[in-house]
């Protein structure tokens, strides 16, 4: 009976061990001699997620977030956790005020935030937003979305979270198409889109939440900045027979 329960112990042990758990961590640096004017300093803030146990999702988010802070001159620096990151960002922005005509040039400032967007006992949808400006007033942002099999640690694509990833876009497509009144006889990069292939593709980006799917076409990437960002929502009543994780 003791070994039993010995045995049922160390089972319930090993469960919660490699159940996945993220922890909240800061990352900030800042440049500003002078920051009551809009000139001569810089600002990163980033608030990321990290898993516990888990050092493949952690290099996956990390490399997007590095990817997303493509502003740095990574050529010229090391760039391999967000400590060196954050630095670089603000490296980067003195080596541009140097080559200034009289060393001034306008503020810059990235905000990055990631967080749990939806999580089941299978997978874990990591959203991660981000906001920038790079003396530009107007600023620029957008949103990613990372999701992971919960058990292998492993990144999830179009294909490995859809049945038929050409079905759903169909259904996607036909959601756009009437949300954005999109007129269905003219091709869409003739009507202000800017489709890399000519014609209506699935995002990478798509968010689960507890009423279904989201899809989201980041600014720029789609269309011109000025026309912003487009999503498409499906419930899971639409959407369900095509979904591969639950």
């Amino acid at each position: 009976m003791k070994n039993i329960l010995l045995l049922l112990f160390l089972f319930l042990l090993s469960s919660c061990s490699q159940q996945l758990v993220f922890e909240r961590k800061q990352y900030n640096s800042s440049y500003s001699p002078n920051y009551t004017t809009s000139y001569n300093s810089a600002n990163i803030k980033m608030e990321v997620l990290e898993a516990k146990n888990d050092e493949n999702i952690n290099k996956i988010i990390f490399e997007n977030i590095k990817e997303l802070s493509s502003f740095i001159d990574s050529q010229n620096m090391t760039i391999n956790n967000y400590n060196q990151l954050t630095k670089g960002f603000v490296e980067t922005y003195k080596n541009a005020k140097n080559k200034t005509p009289e060393d001034k040039i306008k503020n810059w400032e990235f905000e990055l935030e990631s967080n749990i967007e939806y999580e089941t006992e299978e997978f874990v949808n990591i959203g991660i937003n981000y906001t920038s400006s790079y003396g530009d007033a107007t600023g620029f942002g957008g949103k990613r979305s990372l999701i992971f099999n919960k058990q292998t640690g492993n990144q999830l694509k179009i294909d490995d979270i859809f049945l038929n990833s050409k079905a759903v876009a169909k259904l996607v497509e036909a959601k756009f198409r009437d949300k954005y009144n999109v007129n269905n006889g003219i091709p869409l990069n003739q009507q202000g889109y800017c489709f890399e292939t000519g014609s209506f593709y699935l995002t990478n980006n798509v968010f689960f939440n507890i009423e279904g799917v989201k899809f989201l076409y980041n600014i720029n990437e789609i269309s011109s900045y000025e026309k912003g960002s487009y999503e498409v929502f499906l419930t899971y009543q639409e959407i369900d027979k095509y979904l591969i994780i639950k």
